[in-house]
């Protein structure tokens, strides 16, 4: 991460993925692997491993500024997936599918709001909000020190994960 030429700070490999899919700069393929039930690390059969199909994702950003000049940001993130491995299978039964969705879109927006965390910490813009505050709202821009202005915007990230396919699981 940047913050205007100077290298202010990095994400973990698991972060890098989720940042590159919220920046709208994917390309192949995003694999996520995720604790979906309590217990030992070390119990494989307390996590889930699934693919992001990545021409179906869609992905929205709003920036809106209030009357009081606060600055919200709104990122959604639909993930259309399949799930690679997921050693209590039981996919079968929609239930249970609709649990995994709702928990792991859950964690993937904590995920998200960690992310978010990192950049504004950073001082880092990556998704470019200075520059839509300099398209739509110049009066705005020339009023702000922006870096000390975006620490203090709001983010409101929401990742909605929806299982299409489970690959040969049943």
């Amino acid at each position: 991460m940047f913050h205007g030429q100077r290298f202010t700070g990095t994400l973990n490999d698991e972060q890098g993925v989720l940042y590159v899919l919220m920046t709208g700069k994917w390309k192949d393929t995003a694999r996520f692997v995720k604790r979906v039930h309590s217990g030992p690390a070390s119990d494989l059969q307390n996590f889930i491993t699934y693919q992001a199909h990545i021409r179906n994702i869609k992905r929205q950003l709003i920036v809106k500024v209030g009357r009081d000049g606060q600055i919200d940001v709104y990122l959604n993130l639909k993930l259309p997936v399949d799930v690679v491995e997921y050693a209590r299978d039981h996919l079968q039964d929609k239930d249970n599918v609709i649990r995994l969705n709702r928990q792991l879109s859950e964690i993937m927006t904590q995920d998200a709001e960690e992310i978010i965390r990192t950049l504004q910490k950073s001082g880092c813009d990556a998704f470019g909000i200075g520059r839509q505050l300099i398209a739509h709202h110049p009066t705005l821009w020339k009023s702000l020190e922006w870096n000390k202005e975006y620490p203090n915007v709001r983010f409101h990230p929401q990742i909605t994960v929806n299982i299409v396919g489970n690959g040969i699981l049943n």
